[in-house]
């Protein structure tokens, strides 16, 4: 039911941080589709360009407990101002000395530094501002913001690079992070005059004990470990994209191609899904519908070979599995309450980036054992596959009850 007790304000509190995400999301793959000429203007080893994009999972695990404290100890907007001004400094660094691989490296691992500061707001941003029933939507538009970070350095740092140089890559990045961080300082408020209907967290500080209440709910210890599968398969498919298809004689651009539609779609379905969700009062139906569609649609990517039907394949995938995402994160919220949002969605979001860091090392471990990526792709599918009955065993929230 409507209330007049709901601020406009809601959303140029979103429409302002969604910047602030694509900007440090963009930062994170600037280097992944011109790794080669990286390695050629810096005169190093791909792997020391890998570095450059690894360095946000590495970061991600060393800050995430400490941005949840300070989401959850002095709220959002304190953790906002941190992870934008992380952002548009150091990417204003790593633009003005662009041809200082030294810099440059420096100043991505400061700008990843920034990167949990600002997606452990997620759920966050939705208890404080939003009714209950547009939670899931606020928070899928913010996961959105991720996704289109994903894609828009796939676009845009081959077309700069070739009119520009990698120098003028960084510094038109550079430009957006500072112009997204200055929206995010100048329009973010904490909390509205009045609360928006639907219960509140309260007031539980980030500590051991509160860790404690986590591990031992088990409702959302599942929610746990399908983020620690799911996303870590996100991750390994969205940084190994090229090498898992190009055995298939898939060139670099239409394995390009291919990713974009996986990350494209994964935008809409992180529009659409969450917003049926609401409507719905479900998330669970969503979850299993997804886990049990991705199985074929990773095994299509496995075992497929024209381009058309890895495109399709790709897209389907993407939508579903980025699609389910913020629901996921909603649910994970929703039944570790009354434990605050930045620490319930911090913990999600760390098993994603350690499974992350885990599952590519595994993957391409397999793949040199033997001699390709078929074995440790079906891997992918049966990880999928043995989602299935833990999802099933996930109920409703009390919260999406009422």
């Amino acid at each position: 039911m409507k209330t007049k007790n709901i601020s406009p304000y809601r959303w140029v509190i979103l429409f302002t941080t969604i910047p602030a995400i694509i900007a440090t999301e963009m930062m994170w793959l600037t280097f992944s589709p011109i790794s080669s000429i990286a390695e050629t203007f810096y005169s190093t080893s791909s792997m020391a360009i890998t570095m450059l994009a690894t360095s946000y999972m590495i970061m991600f695990i060393v800050f995430c407990i400490p941005a949840a404290y300070v989401i959850d100890r002095f709220g959002f907007r304190t953790s906002l101002w941190i992870g934008a001004l992380l952002t548009g400094i150091f990417g204003l660094t790593r633009g003005l000395f662009a041809e200082s691989f030294t810099m440059v490296i420096i100043s991505q691992f400061l700008i990843a530094a920034g990167q949990p500061f600002l997606l452990n707001i997620t759920t966050k941003v939705a208890a404080n501002w939003f009714p209950f029933d547009e939670r899931a939507t606020a928070a899928g538009l913010l996961t959105m913001a991720q996704y289109l970070g994903f894609a828009l350095p796939m676009v845009l740092s081959p077309m700069l690079s070739e009119q520009y140089g990698l120098p003028g890559v960084l510094k038109t990045f550079a430009v957006v992070g500072v112009a997204a961080s200055l929206l995010a300082i100048v329009f973010s408020r904490e909390k509205p005059p009045v609360a928006p209907p639907g219960p509140e967290a309260e007031k539980e500080d980030f500590s051991l004990a509160t860790l404690k209440v986590l591990l031992r709910n088990k409702s959302y210890l599942l929610a746990m470990i399908i983020a620690f599968i799911s996303m870590g398969i996100f991750n390994t498919l969205l940084t190994l994209i090229e090498s898992i298809l190009m055995p298939r004689g898939i060139t670099s651009a239409q394995a390009g191609i291919i990713g974009a539609a996986f990350v494209l779609a994964g935008v809409l379905g992180a529009i659409i899904l969450p917003m049926i969700s609401d409507r719905a009062g479900k998330r669970i139906p969503f979850l299993i519908t997804a886990i049990i569609l991705l199985v074929p649609l990773y095994l299509g990517m496995t075992m497929l070979k024209g381009f058309g039907m890895l495109v399709f394949a790709a897209a389907v995938a993407g939508f579903a599995i980025m699609g389910v995402a913020p629901i996921l994160f909603q649910h994970g919220s929703e039944v570790a309450y009354p434990v605050q949002e930045g620490t319930s969605l911090g913990m999600i979001l760390l098993m994603g980036q350690i499974s992350g860091v885990l599952f590519v090392f595994l993957f391409e471990a397999a793949e040199g054992a033997f001699g390709g990526v078929t074995v440790p792709m079906l891997g992918v599918v049966i990880l999928t596959a043995l989602e299935i009955p833990l999802v099933a065993k996930m109920k409703e929230s009390a919260l999406t009850k009422k």
